[in-house]
């Protein structure tokens, strides 16, 4: 008998570029292996070609700043440049889990010619069939944010027991899982409050990471203290900025109060937030071979710089050397009539100290300025409250709300950095000056003294010629 079934003809081979996402801290149980599995079975049963693998591994479908969007945008474009007509994806979720992400990729998928296709699901691409897809994206949307909203509830509630929020290792400290503690490490953590302290006393980031980096020891050789044999200014200043080390949890840009001990004390922690604020408004201060930068002014009240005439130091106003019309005599001073006016005034400062201590008195500040900064920053932050309830109660315009947000939000940064100033002197004056200060003074390398010099002196002052003293050194120290 002769056979009259008609065969179909294969459908028209088509090219593909595939898709593999697995967000390891959420989906460990769907593996890389599953997805590309089912995907390859799928493209045998519909002749399909893949052209192409994108793999994303441990990376969110959801987070705004995934490396995961790179990918995608990469094998869409290849649609758009007619290189393929498909994305094939294990499910559409794979895709992304943002609303926003999904419809942006579809639209231009479907813009090009092409087609998001699952290896797992319907692809009807009827009205009823698009329906159900999105119905599915808009699940896994809301799967993603209701994991997101319960992460960030027991985030919350770690940072409120004075945990990480994720439990992460941390230089200087042993983590255990079991008691849900950091423990101070016995080699690490003497390391991390050295680091503190040289920053403290002067020395750069640059100069703490190649003291710390051993370019003998892999860090990938098995060693419980072979990741951190590499060592860089940027990853000091991350350390030592997170305040870890100072008994401190960082969670979203603030720091919290961490169950942990600290390997330096709180003195010390206030001394470092006021040391790195300068180095930050100063940072070339502290590569400069001059005792006084930063911090010596003419009484013209401009700054002074260091310069060499001769092999021998000045300081000169460098408003009077920069523009013509403030030129204005004795705008310059040698450095030496300058280190004999400070060299005398640590000499009182340590004799004062150090007859004290028989009697049980401190060093403190002539005036406490804690309290009126603190009156300044409250109000300041009570200004700016008021005119936000003025803008939502439409009393105000929001060109005129702009501009109050913007003065005040500048007078409160400067008053906390006031603040941080004032508290960070007041916590390391009364111990300042050891009674052997005056026999390391003349030895201490030029940045240690000028950080012992920027926690004791406001200023240093040089006057006009002719007036006696010459110099003037202000400070907020005083002796009862």
């Amino acid at each position: 008998m002769k056979n009259n079934i008609a065969h179909l003809p294969a459908p028209a081979r088509r090219r593909a570029v595939a898709l593999i996402r697995v967000s390891k801290e959420r989906e460990g149980m769907i593996s890389p292996e599953n997805q590309r599995y089912a995907i390859e079975e799928y493209a045998k049963r519909e002749n399909i070609t893949v052209i192409e693998w994108v793999e994303g591994l441990d990376e969110s479908g959801s987070r705004k700043k995934s490396a995961w969007w790179a990918r995608l945008d990469h094998a869409v474009s290849r649609v758009e440049a007619k290189e393929a007509e498909l994305l094939l994806v294990w499910r559409v979720d794979r895709t992304a889990r943002s609303r926003v992400k999904w419809a942006v990729a579809t639209d231009r998928v479907e813009t090009a010619g092409g087609y998001i296709e699952s290896a797992t699901e319907p692809n009807d691409r009827s009205p009823a069939g698009r329906f159900g897809r999105g119905v599915l994206v808009e699940h896994a949307a809301f799967m993603a944010e209701s994991i997101g909203a319960t992460w960030k509830e027991t985030q919350e509630r770690r940072v409120r027991h004075g945990l990480t929020p994720n439990g992460r290792a941390q230089f200087g400290y042993t983590y255990s899982k079991d008691e849900s503690r950091y423990s101070i490490d016995p080699v690490q953590g003497p390391r991390l409050a050295d680091m503190y302290r040289r920053y403290l006393v002067g020395e750069s980031a640059w100069s703490i990471a190649q003291l710390y980096t051993n370019d003998v020891q892999e860090p990938a050789n098995g060693s419980q203290y072979a990741p951190h044999t590499r060592w860089n200014t940027a990853a000091v200043l991350r350390v030592l900025d997170s305040g870890f080390g100072a008994g401190f949890i960082s969670y979203r840009g603030e720091l919290h109060p961490g169950a942990h001990e600290a390997v330096i004390t709180g003195a010390e922690w206030a001394r470092y937030l006021e040391s790195r604020a300068k180095r930050r408004r100063r940072p070339r201060a502290e590569r400069s071979p001059y005792l006084y930068s930063g911090f010596i002014f003419c009484h013209c009240g401009g700054p002074m710089g260091g310069r060499t005439d001769h092999g021998y130091q000045r300081y000169a106003c460098t408003k009077s050397i920069q523009y013509p019309r403030h030129r204005h005599p004795g705008a310059s001073l040698s450095a030496a009539i300058i280190d004999d006016t400070v060299d005398a005034w640590v000499d009182s400062v340590a004799d004062q100290v150090n007859s004290a201590r028989p009697h049980g008195k401190k060093l403190r500040a002539v005036e406490d300025q804690e309290p009126g900064i603190v009156r300044a920053l409250t109000a300041a932050t009570s200004r700016l409250d008021a005119a936000t309830l003025k803008l939502l109660d439409g009393a105000i315009p929001q060109s005129a709300y702009d501009r109050i947000r913007a003065q005040l939000e500048t007078e409160v940064a400067e008053l906390e950095a006031d603040l941080t100033r004032v508290r960070a002197q007041q916590s390391v004056r009364p111990v300042a000056f050891a009674a052997d200060l005056r026999k390391l003074w003349p030895d201490m390398p030029i940045m240690r003294k000028r950080e012992a010099l920027r926690i004791l002196i406001d200023r240093v002052e040089v006057l006009p010629a002719g007036e006696s003293p010459r110099v003037r050194v202000l400070s907020a120290l005083d002796l009862t």
